[in-house]
C-alpha cells in the first residue's frame, strides 16, 4: 500500500468534532513526484458505498488507532473532498481533535493501491512523474509531515460541553436568579430576603 500526502489548514472551530477538506488534489505534483487525475477515485469510492462502508479514518497510517469516522468522500472539481467525524468521547479521538486545533498535526494522506497510471509529462528542470489515473483507497489518516500544501481542512467543529457541563452551568444561573430575586425583593419592601430562602429557591430549581 503506498501513501500520499496532504496538508491541512483550520480555519475555524465550533461544534461538534465534524471536519471538511480535501484528502487529494487534482493535478498537482507532490514530493513522491505524482498527480492524481480528475476520475482516479471514481470507481473506488462506488465500490466503498455498494458496500455501506467508508475508508478508515486513521491516526497516522496506524490500523490499531482510529480517531473517528468518515461521513462523506466525494470527488468534485478540485479533487477529493472529504467529511469526517472526530471520536471525542475517546481519548484518540480528543487528542486529535487538541492537536488539529493547536496545528500541531498538519497533514492528510491517503492509503491506497494503484491500479492504472501513466507517465506525466516531465516539469519544468525535473523528471518524468507519474499520473494516477485509478486508485484504490483503503484509509484517510492524520499524519505530522506533509508532503503537498494543495489539500486543505476548511472547517473543525469543537465539542459540545456534555451534561455535566451543563447541569453545572444551569446551577451557576439557578443562583444567580436567586440573588437576583433576593436583591429585587429587597428593594420592594424594604426589608432583607429571609435567611435559606435562596437555598430553598436553589433545591426547586
Amino acid at each position: 500500500m503506498e501513501h500520499l500526502t496532504r496538508t491541512l489548514a483550520i480555519k475555524d472551530i465550533s461544534g461538534s468534532g465534524i471536519f471538511t477538506g480535501y484528502a487529494s488534489v487534482f493535478g498537482m505534483r507532490d514530493d513522491h513526484n505524482e498527480t492524481v487525475a480528475a476520475g482516479a477515485f471514481v470507481r473506488t469510492l462506488q465500490r466503498w458505498r455498494q458496500q455501506g462502508r467508508m475508508p478508515a479514518l486513521l491516526w497516522m497510517h496506524d490500523p490499531g488507532q482510529p480517531v473517528g469516522i468518515w461521513q462523506d468522500l466525494r470527488e468534485d472539481e478540485n479533487g477529493l473532498a472529504v467529511q469526517g467525524r472526530l471520536a471525542l468521547r475517546t481519548q484518540k479521538g480528543m487528542e486529535a481533535y487538541e492537536l488539529l486545533k493547536l496545528g500541531a498535526v498538519t497533514g492528510l494522506s491517503i492509503g491506497y493501491r494503484v491500479v492504472e497510471s501513466r507517465v506525466a509529462p516531465a516539469a519544468k528542470a525535473g523528471r518524468p512523474g507519474r499520473l494516477l489515473t485509478d486508485i484504490d483507497l483503503f484509509e484517510i489518516s492524520l499524519v505530522t509531515f506533509p508532503a503537498n500544501d494543495a489539500a486543505r481542512i476548511h472547517h473543525v467543529k469543537a465539542p459540545i460541553a456534555g451534561p455535566k457541563n451543563a447541569s453545572g452551568a444551569m446551577r451557576a444561573a439557578a443562583a444567580r436568579l436567586n440573588r437576583a430575586a433576593r436583591t429585587l425583593g429587597t428593594a420592594a419592601d424594604g426589608k432583607t430576603a429571609p435567611r435559606g430562602s435562596g437555598n430553598k429557591e436553589g433545591k426547586k430549581v
